[in-house]
């Protein structure tokens, strides 16, 4: 079924081992195999005319976001396993590896499609950037910037414009992330939404608000802010200028993460955020 397998692990020695247990397996069945390192300062490209059809992340929550963005927006299956503390989206846990990769190799596992961002930067007329996200955008201020003024524009919704400290545009998936702790709402993975939540809003009635997945967020800055950033999943920093154009929509392609048969997102939110 699995022809070619690339594998992403977060640079600590419990991560490293696994990585090395998953080669030999793997490696063991005929797979080929791509081993790379999601926090290493230079990262080797892999063999030409490599073409996993199967990723796997070993670490936390951040090693998936990165095997996303490298490798998930095209559709793969992914496979989270979770050595790190929260784990809302590496959903395995180690002790549960050899059985779920068992599975995997019988082919027998069950995909969750999660949408995901694409953002772009427009600088006088021309594009300057662009990256994937799977969990947020977030456009803030620098630590000695004052309050900034951020000018929004939904299809369908119209004008929003208001002052805060930024601004956070996030998934489903990435609802119990960032947005969360700015105190906007828990969405369930799968539904097709934007939430765009203010970050410490100047005025109380700033509220988060969820849009449909269709709905592109377009945001201008304002000429006087200065030392405005743009960061992608929390990974992927970009200095903003003024008078920048921010476009954010659904990506085209969604991430196929592989679940975890023993638990679902309400034992995780039980788990994670201590629900009784």
């Amino acid at each position: 079924m699995w022809r070619a397998v690339a594998i992403g692990y977060k640079d600590d020695e419990r991560s490293a081992g696994l990585a090395r247990e998953a080669s030999d397996i793997l490696r063991g069945q005929g797979l080929e195999i791509w081993v790379e390192s999601s926090t290493a300062e230079r990262r080797a490209e892999p063999p030409q005319g490599f073409a996993p059809d199967l990723i796997i992340s070993l670490g936390g929550d951040g090693t998936l976001l990165y095997a996303a963005r490298a490798w998930g927006m095209t559709g793969l299956p992914l496979f989270g396993v979770n050595l790190g503390h929260l784990g809302f989206l590496a959903e395995t846990e180690p002790h549960q590896f050899a059985d779920m990769l068992k599975n995997l190799l019988a082919g027998d596992y069950r995909c969750e499609n999660r949408m995901a961002l694409e953002v772009s930067v427009e600088r006088q007329g021309r594009r300057v950037a662009e990256t994937p996200a799977l969990n947020e955008i977030v456009v803030n201020k620098g630590a000695l910037s004052r309050i900034i003024t951020l000018n929004l524009s939904v299809r369908d919704f119209g004008e929003w414009s208001f002052r805060a400290d930024g601004v956070i545009i996030a998934t489903p998936t990435g609802s119990t992330a960032y947005n969360l702790s700015a105190g906007g709402p828990v969405v369930y993975p799968t539904i097709p939404a934007i939430i765009v939540t203010p970050i410490c809003p100047f005025t109380l009635t700033s509220r988060p608000i969820i849009l449909p997945s269709t709905f592109p967020v377009e945001m201008t800055i304002d000429s006087r802010d200065v030392d405005l950033h743009l960061t992608a999943d929390g990974q992927v920093s970009l200095p903003l200028m003024p008078g920048d154009r921010i476009t954010v929509r659904r990506h085209e392609e969604d991430v196929c993460l592989i679940t975890n048969p023993l638990r679902n997102f309400t034992d995780v939110l039980r788990q994670k955020l201590d629900w009784r």
